[in-house]
């Protein structure tokens, strides 16, 4: 893994010592000899398609790397999600960055939930749950309230579920008021992931369990007793 790591770093990023500069657009614009060089190369569709491939393999190994490891990572894969041009490739980063728990990936995320992009901020959204501190919960539970696109929304109000704040509880209860069935349905699916309660997509009896009523869970189904079976084998 070390040396395709360094071949990896060689070839994607700069600021390794001893690794030859990578093709980190954003970072390299004001250089003339650069420009030129990389449009050639994206004209050829060569530098586009290495790029995403690289910051991908890093997502699928980042977590198994040692903490200093996956610091120097994460800090070079901020540098995508902050000055990158390409969303695509943003989006890939803030991926990446969500596939660890080190607490510096949750800076560059929470930039990355105000991307001008939407797929960008959405994957931003999912990339935060289960981050656990009270500052992710904040920024999601702003966004859930917040954001112009829908999508984006719904994407963290199913974040906060992982979340035990009480942040993310009033901003789930205030989602179940949701005019958007979509919106209503994804603070039901948040809720049993937060509280372990089932009752299903009844928006009534989430209400009534977090207002404090009592308010039984219904009896599983024959489908339902069949799934949990299935998810647990």
């Amino acid at each position: 893994m070390a040396v395709l790591l360094c071949a990896l770093a060689s070839s994607m990023f700069s600021t390794f010592v001893g690794c030859v500069d990578g093709p980190l657009f954003a970072l390299k614009s004001a250089n003339p000899y650069f420009r030129s060089q990389w449009k050639e190369d994206q004209e050829k569709g060569i530098v586009f398609s290495k790029r995403q491939e690289e910051i991908r393999l890093v997502r699928t190994q980042i977590s198994t790397m040692p903490e200093s490891e996956q610091a120097r990572w994460i800090a070079e894969l901020a540098k995508v999600a902050d000055y990158e041009t390409s969303p695509e490739l943003k989006r890939d980063a803030v991926m990446a960055l969500g596939a660890t728990l080190h607490s510096d990936a949750e800076a560059p995320l929470i930039r990355a939930c105000s991307d001008k992009n939407d797929k960008v901020r959405m994957a931003a959204c999912k990339a935060m749950a289960g981050r656990k501190t009270t500052t992710a919960s904040q920024t999601l539970a702003s966004i859930a309230q917040s954001d112009k696109n829908m999508s984006v929304r719904s994407a963290a109000i199913r974040s906060l579920g992982s979340y035990q704040t009480d942040e993310a509880k009033a901003m789930l209860r205030k989602s179940l008021d949701e005019k958007s069935p979509v919106l209503q349905h994804d603070a039901t699916i948040a809720l049993k992931t937060m509280t372990g309660r089932e009752f299903g997509g009844d928006v009534r009896s989430w209400r009534k369990f977090l207002d404090g009523e009592p308010v039984e869970e219904p009896e599983a189904t024959l489908a339902d007793r069949i799934q949990s079976t299935l998810l647990l084998k």
